[in-house]
């Protein structure tokens, strides 16, 4: 069970992107940054549940990379914000 477990956190980081695309400018901003965040702890979760190997890294990495760029982008929002 657990070395399907990066296959399940890689659908639902593809799932939660499809989702993404298809509201861009039908869903608000708060719902959109939920469903972002939701889809993000879940694929983590699974990812690091699952067995070692090539996709758990791929997968960690995705999720982590996103985060990351997510993160940027909230800190330039609020350092434009404040200058």
């Amino acid at each position: 069970m657990r070395k399907y477990l990066s296959l399940v956190s890689l659908a639902t980081l593809i799932i939660t992107a499809i989702i993404l695309l298809l509201g861009v400018g039908k869903i608000r901003g708060d719902i959109g940054t939920g469903v972002l965040i939701s889809g993000l702890f879940i694929s983590l979760g699974t990812a690091l549940f699952s067995k070692k190997g090539a996709l758990k890294t791929i997968c960690l990495v995705l999720v982590f990379g996103i985060i990351g760029v997510y993160g940027v982008w909230i800190v330039a929002f609020y350092l434009s914000y404040k200058l």
